[in-house]
């Protein structure tokens, strides 16, 4: 199967998992392109309709994706509707499939400061056809200066060190679960 493995990473919590991700999906003998979005990854780098199935990963900033990666989708979708993959009533795409996840801290309100983002990174997905087979959220510690305190403060307890090895056995197991379905 064809695997597109499509993330953002600002802090590195995204890219333990999207890294697990593409190891679980090459061991089960996939061809697996990973791609991390920065803030100037061109559109036309691939189309998503050229893979059978679409893993998309962000971290959760302010309840969505990054601004870039908000971007990175807008023109992508803008791109996919000039190409006319775009059809109204979204209709389904046989073998088609994708995940949508995310990881993130949730110092104040827990999951649901979370909840949004994979449903946001997978819309531009349901758009074109791809099946949202399912949504993953992934604990991650607050690296970015001024904010370590809520990796111990915050609504989620001590989540110093997450995604840790556990988490990233369970990313693991996840793909692995999808990808036989």
């Amino acid at each position: 199967m064809k695997i597109l493995n499509l993330f953002c990473s600002c802090t590195g919590n995204t890219k333990k998992i999207a890294l697990q991700i593409e190891k679980s999906a090459q061991c089960l003998g996939h061809d697996v392109t990973t791609i991390e979005v920065v803030a100037k990854t061109n559109e036309n780098v691939f189309n998503f309709l050229d893979f059978d199935f679409v893993f998309i990963g962000s971290g959760v900033y302010s309840w969505l994706p990054p601004k870039f990666m908000c971007d990175f989708l807008a023109a992508m979708l803008k791109k996919h509707i000039k190409q006319d993959d775009v059809k109204g009533c979204a209709p389904r795409i046989a073998g088609k499939r994708a995940v949508a996840y995310c990881t993130y801290g949730g110092a104040h309100t827990g999951i649901n400061e979370a909840v949004i983002t994979p449903k946001y990174l997978g819309q531009l997905l349901d758009h074109l056809g791809f099946e949202i087979v399912t949504e993953w959220l992934f604990e991650g510690q607050y690296n970015s200066e001024g904010y370590a305190h809520w990796s111990v403060d915050g609504r989620l307890g001590d989540i110093t060190g997450r995604p840790n090895a556990d988490d990233l056995r369970k990313a693991g197991a996840l793909v692995t679960g999808i990808l036989k379905v």
